[in-house]
């Protein structure tokens, strides 16, 4: 007659060597040793459930181990395999599943909420068997306990359910870095109660889950991509729009840290009190840095801007006691020196003697137009030339005989003239000129013209 142990004894050796088969074969999904210690502790504990249940354990009864030992051995010995089971799923399973963006597609907090409840099952079903628990008895204590513990623990839960939410619908992930109460801080864990957050100064927070759950909460992402950022410049009334977006563009595309694509965009935001405000958008991947990028946007703006010699107004309202008449002659002296010095590098008015430059300039007048705007129309009456300062101009000419819209003639830039004929015979236009981008151009018409040629005939002669 075989042994009374020996089959139990079988039956766990043979579990004991299919689960260790099974640990060799996942324990790289376990690299920390303290994981692959409590697998082993877990394994030889399905290994004594195997033993206990193959013999019912009359087998060690005569080594003096009575049935209440046993049955506590047994109990502990299904906790545990329950939660070795969970393990393997999930080391195996679950947190190997990704979703599209190579995350794990079932959050740690909701697989470790599942961890719990295979654990708090197991304990009941392990009571239910070897001590006979009824289960319908503890419904209702349950159900009391459970109202009593929800109250006194409400904004405990309100935190782990709204971390549940934050796991499931993972509006940000660890790394990235969310603007809170007005400042960027990085993602640095999760937790079922709070998120850990650090500021740039190195400052950690705990925000409750529950806050940002509730709280309007923008995400600048990692770094991955391209986040833009927007600034806002005011700059004086007398400064074209078209010039100073140009401007504020190139400053930003030449501050380190911003992104070439997309580009940065200046826009015109409105007309404040003191100055014309603009809006300068650049985008950039160092989201980590914005406060630095910020302070390099501003910095490349403010020299740009004075080297261009546009004005940055003070904030403020400022009362100058000066004449009218001082203003303007300021103003025309300024615009004059310009004229002069542009008419003198002009092959039309170089010739002229420097007098009769200096009257001319005095005469011109100054305009601006933005990209796409028409300086002149061809076939419209006109007595005026006008000289290009800044920026260029495409001129063009109607091509219905050719059997097309418009025929380009030509592409004129700083320095380059047109309407020679229309001021000096009142010829209609025979073209059309169009801004390219932000053009400046003086304007010398026949009504200005018209008492120097009197005074010296000789220049329509030159011209």
């Amino acid at each position: 007659m075989p042994t009374p142990w020996l089959r139990p004894l079988l039956a766990a050796l043979a579990v004991a060597l299919a689960l260790e088969v099974v640990y060799f074969l996942v324990r790289g999904r376990f690299p920390r040793p303290f994981e692959r210690l409590r697998l082993q502790v877990e394994i030889l504990a399905l290994t004594v459930v195997a033993f206990l249940t193959t013999g019912r354990g009359e087998a060690l009864l005569p080594f003096g181990l009575d049935e209440p030992l046993l049955k506590a051995s047994a109990f502990v010995a299904v906790v545990l395999g329950f939660g070795l089971a969970y393990l393997a799923l999930d080391r195996v399973g679950l947190a190997r599943r990704l979703d599209a963006r190579g995350r794990p597609a079932v959050p740690r907090l909701v697989r470790d909420l599942l961890a719990w409840l295979v654990v708090v099952a197991a304990v009941v079903l392990a009571g239910a068997w070897f001590y006979g628990l009824d289960l319908k008895s503890i419904a209702l204590p349950s159900a009391v306990l459970s109202a009593v513990l929800g109250f006194a623990l409400q904004d405990v839960l309100k935190n782990v359910f709204a971390g549940l939410a934050l796991q499931t619908e993972q509006p940000f992930d660890l790394g990235d870095w969310l603007v809170v109460d007005g400042e960027p801080r990085r993602v640095i864990e999760m937790s079922w109660r709070s998120t850990h957050l650090r500021n740039n100064l190195g400052v950690d927070f705990r925000e409750p889950n529950a806050n940002l759950v509730a709280a309007s909460i923008t995400n600048l992402g990692g770094g991955e991509r391209a986040v833009g950022f927007a600034v806002h410049v005011g700059v004086a009334y007398g400064a074209p729009p078209r010039l100073v977006k140009d401007a504020l563009e190139s400053a930003a595309a030449s501050a380190p840290g911003v992104a070439a694509e997309p580009p940065p965009q200046a826009l015109l935001h409105r007309f404040a009190d003191s100055a014309v405000e603009y809006e300068l958008r650049y985008w950039s991947r160092e989201v980590h840095a914005a406060a630095r990028l910020r302070d390099a946007v501003q910095s490349r703006v403010w020299y740009r801007l004075h080297r261009d010699g546009w004005t940055i107004p003070f904030p403020i309202r400022t009362v100058q006691l000066e004449t009218a008449s001082r203003i303007a002659a300021d103003k025309l002296s300024w615009r004059a020196r310009r004229a002069e010095s542009l008419l003198a590098r002009t092959d039309l008015f170089s010739g002229l003697d420097p007098e009769v430059r200096r009257r001319l300039a005095e005469a011109a007048g100054l305009a601006y137009f933005d990209a796409g705007e028409r300086l002149v129309e061809e076939g419209e009456a006109g007595d005026s030339l006008m000289l290009v300062s800044r920026g260029s101009v495409v001129v063009t000419k109607s091509g219905l005989e050719l059997g097309t819209d418009r025929v380009t003639l030509a592409m004129l830039k700083e320095g380059s003239y047109f309407g020679e004929m229309s001021l000096l015979t009142g010829a209609p236009r025979s073209a059309t000129v169009t801004a390219e981008g932000a053009v400046e151009a003086f304007v010398l018409d026949r009504a200005a013209l018209a008492p120097i040629l009197e005074a010296d005939p000789a220049i329509a002669e030159t011209l």
